[in-house]
C-alpha cells in the first residue's frame, strides 16, 4: 500500500466516555480498555494520535464547539444564538490547542475524525460546521464576536470522516424509551453531575458540562465541594426541555435523528467517509435476530434484547417493522444505525474498494459488539490491527480535491 501522507488521526468517544485529559484513561483506557497502551502502540508506528474528552453528557453542537476549542485552541465558544435558544452559557473551558497549525503545515494539512457511538453524531455535525458553519449564528452574531467555527469554509481541514457503531440513524433502545423516562434520565444524571461536579472526582472523570452552571472547570476546583441537587433544578429543566437537539439523550433517537438532525446534515464532497460497523446477534427460533452470547459482553448482551426487538409502530415509517437490519444489532445500536445517514450517498465496499471523496462507505461487517470497537476481550496485537487497518487505508487516499 502506497501512503500519501499521515495526518494526525482525532479519536472522539461516546456517552458516558472519557479521554486523555482523564486519570480514569491512565487506568482503564476507552480506547483499548485493559490495553491502556494502545495509543502508545500507534505513535510508536508513527501514527499521531488524539482523543479528548469532549463532555460525556454533552450534546453534539457543544461537543464540535469543544472539539474546535481543543485542536485550534481559545475559550470555547457554543455560539450567541445556540446558548440562548437552548438555555446555557455561551463560553466554555479554555484549552491551549494541541493542532494550532492545523491547515498551515504539510503534516498537519488535514485530520482524521473517528467516533464511537454518539462519537457518529458528533463527527457528522463537525464536517458539517466546519464546511458550512451555521448560518443561523452568522446572523444573530456581531462579525466582530463569531467563532471561525460558525464562519465555515474549513471542510478541508478534514481528510476522512470515520464511525465506529455510530448513531447515524438512530437507535431503536433510545425511541423506546421515549419522553418521559428520558427526563428521568435526565434529572438523574444532572443531580449526579451537581452532587459529584466539584470535587476532585472530577479531576478523575469530568462529566464536562460546566456550561449548564452545575460544576466549575476541572481547573478551578479545590477540595470537596458536594452541592445539593435541589439548587440547580433551573439548570436540569433547561437541559431537559431540548427534546429534540442539544440533549444527547434524545439525538440519539430514531425519529430526531431522521427529521431533525440528519436533515441538518451536509457532507462536503472532498472528504472520505467511512461507516465501521459489528452485530452481535444470530439468528433465533423464529429466524428474527437475537443477541448471541459467544459475540457480546454481558454489558451489552442485556440491552441487546430490547434493542433488536423493538419494533415499534411509530418508527415504521423509517423502516424499522420491515428492514431486517434494524433487528441486527451490536447490543446498543441496530445494524441500520450504524450504517450510512440513509439520506446520503452511500455504497457497499471493502478494503479493495476504489474509495472517492463525497460517498459515504459501509465497509465489512464485524463480528462483535458495541463495545468491540473499544478493545473489550481483544487481545492487543488483534485490536492494534484492527484501527492499524483503518490508519493506513486513511494514509493511502491521497486528498479528496486531489481526485
Amino acid at each position: 500500500m502506497e501512503f500519501q501522507n499521515n495526518y494526525p488521526c482525532v479519536f472522539l468517544h461516546g456517552l458516558m466516555g472519557f479521554g486523555e485529559e482523564d486519570t480514569v484513561e491512565k487506568h482503564f483506557a476507552y480506547f483499548g480498555f485493559a490495553n491502556t497502551t494502545f495509543f502508545q502502540h500507534m505513535e510508536e508506528k508513527g501514527y499521531e494520535c488524539y482523543h479528548p474528552n469532549i463532555g460525556p453528557v454533552n450534546s453534539a453542537w457543544d461537543r464540535v464547539c469543544i472539539i474546535w476549542a481543543y485542536l485550534f485552541g481559545g475559550r470555547v465558544d457554543y455560539g450567541k444564538v445556540h446558548a440562548e435558544k437552548y438555555g446555557h452559557a455561551r463560553y466554555g473551558k479554555y484549552y491551549p490547542g494541541v493542532l494550532k497549525d492545523l491547515g498551515q503545515t504539510e503534516a498537519h494539512k488535514k485530520i482524521n475524525l473517528l467516533g464511537h457511538s454518539f462519537g457518529g453524531p458528533t463527527v457528522k455535525l463537525a464536517v458539517t460546521l466546519f464546511a458550512y458553519g451555521s448560518e443561523e449564528e452568522r446572523n444573530g452574531t456581531p462579525p466582530e464576536e463569531l467563532s471561525p467555527l460558525f464562519a465555515g469554509g474549513h471542510g478541508d481541514l478534514i481528510h476522512s470522516v470515520t464511525t465506529l457503531a455510530g448513531v447515524n440513524n438512530g437507535t431503536t433502545l433510545a425511541s423506546l424509551f421515549g419522553k418521559k423516562p428520558f427526563s428521568v434520565v435526565n434529572y438523574a444524571l444532572f443531580a449526579l453531575v451537581t452532587l459529584v461536579g466539584d470535587t476532585p472526582f472530577t479531576k478523575f472523570y469530568d462529566f464536562g458540562a460546566s456550561q449548564w452552571g452545575i460544576m466549575p472547570f476541572r481547573e478551578d476546583i479545590d477540595g470537596w465541594h458536594f452541592h445539593n441537587p435541589l439548587k440547580y433544578l433551573s439548570a436540569a429543566r433547561a437541559f431537559d426541555r431540548n427534546k429534540d437537539f442539544d440533549n444527547i439523550n434524545y439525538e440519539m433517537q430514531v425519529e430526531v435523528i431522521q427529521e431533525t438532525f440528519n436533515p441538518a446534515m451536509k457532507y462536503p464532497e472532498n472528504v472520505y467517509y467511512f461507516a465501521q460497523r459489528a452485530i452481535g446477534t444470530k439468528p433465533g427460533k423464529n429466524g428474527n435476530p437475537v443477541p448471541d452470547k459467544k459475540a457480546m459482553s454481558l454489558l451489552c448482551f442485556i440491552p441487546g434484547q430490547l434493542t433488536c426487538r423493538t419494533m415499534l409502530p411509530r418508527l415504521a415509517k423509517y423502516g424499522v417493522r420491515t428492514d431486517p437490519n434494524w433487528r441486527a444489532c451490536d447490543g446498543f445500536v441496530n445494524l441500520a444505525g450504524q450504517s450510512a445517514p440513509f439520506d446520503a450517498t452511500y455504497e457497499e465496499a471493502d478494503y479493495n474498494t476504489d474509495f472517492k471523496p463525497g460517498i459515504w462507505y459501509n465497509m465489512p461487517v464485524e463480528r462483535g459488539d458495541h463495545i468491540f470497537w473499544n478493545g473489550w476481550l481483544q487481545p492487543p496485537e488483534k485490536y492494534d490491527a484492527l484501527y492499524t487497518r483503518m490508519m493506513d487505508l486513511y494514509r493511502s487516499l491521497p486528498d479528496g480535491e486531489d481526485v
